[in-house]
């Protein structure tokens, strides 16, 4: 074998060499990539576990003290609304012996009357939101809005707001009547609030209800010209609101989607129609 043969050898084996060697150290750097991928995954979802973690202690930390705050608030409103009462137990006596009848003040003293009750009710209401060991009932879902309704009506009528239904007579809800109630009145109150304050001609609030693959949907619907699609995300955020800080705090729709959904009653949602905001709450 001359030097010419042995030189090409000496060449073929160092290419192959360097090939392996190449192809050694490809395979070692696609393994420690795969490792590092791995391990960036790994630690990724740890962290993903960890906010999570987080989250669920801040909302409960949250929910304690919500649930501290509706107890000193019981505490405070119970005696004024006791008084309250008292007084106008005080006044039928009075109209009653000095035999005076006026069928507006009647109406007015019945009229406090059920809103204190209804305030003394909306306490335990909230109350009971944190109590576990509460049990869901049927209940007829057109009577539950009758209520709501009949809270706000003196006031829809004296701003002169057109309501229009379209209900189902015979839906029966397993669930919880009283907070769905809440959240109906905070809906309501909210489309009255729009129309006031955009001073919509011919106002009008629509209520809707019925059966969609075997779940209850209800719309509350108002020709208030929409939410704005820049905040429509936002609203059910906890302190967000339009309104003057006089008018609202902020917390009526994100305390109504909690009621609902953490609540385990369905989902609370919103959308714009062609004439205004529609919010829908699906009962599961």
């Amino acid at each position: 074998m001359n030097y010419f043969e042995i030189s090409s050898l000496f060449n073929a084996l160092f290419i192959i060499i360097i090939i392996l060697l190449v192809y050694k150290n490809r395979k070692l750097y696609l393994e420690i990539k795969r490792q590092k991928i791995d391990t960036e995954q790994t630690i990724y979802n740890e962290l993903k576990k960890l906010q999570s973690k987080d989250k669920a202690i801040f909302n409960q930390v949250k929910l304690i003290s919500m649930n501290e705050m509706i107890e000193n608030i019981a505490h405070q409103w119970r005696q004024p609304l006791a008084q309250i009462n008292s007084s106008v137990l005080v006044i039928d006596v009075i109209m009653d012996k000095s035999n005076f009848k006026n069928e507006k003040i009647n109406s007015k003293l019945l009229e406090i009357e059920s809103l204190t009750k209804y305030m003394s009710h909306t306490i335990d209401d909230f109350r009971l939101f944190f109590d576990k060991r509460k049990k869901k009932r049927e209940f007829k879902l057109n009577e539950t809005i009758d209520r709501s309704l009949s809270i706000i009506q003196t006031s829809l009528l004296a701003n002169n707001i057109t309501l229009k239904f379209s209900l189902d007579q015979d839906i029966v809800v397993n669930g919880y009547s009283n907070e769905l109630q809440q959240v109906l009145l905070v809906l309501i109150n909210n489309a009255k609030d729009a129309l006031i304050i955009r001073k919509i001609n011919m106002p009008t609030i629509t209520i809707t209800t019925l059966i969609i693959d075997k779940k209850v949907l209800i719309s509350v619907c108002d020709n208030a010209k929409g939410i704005d699609k820049d905040i429509i995300d936002k609203i059910f955020d906890p302190y967000f609101t339009t309104k003057h800080k006089s008018q609202g705090t902020g917390l009526g729709l994100y305390i109504s989607k909690m009621i609902i959904e953490h609540g385990g009653l369905g989902e609370l949602s919103v959308t714009n129609s062609k004439k205004g905001a529609c919010f829908k709450i699906l009962l599961h």
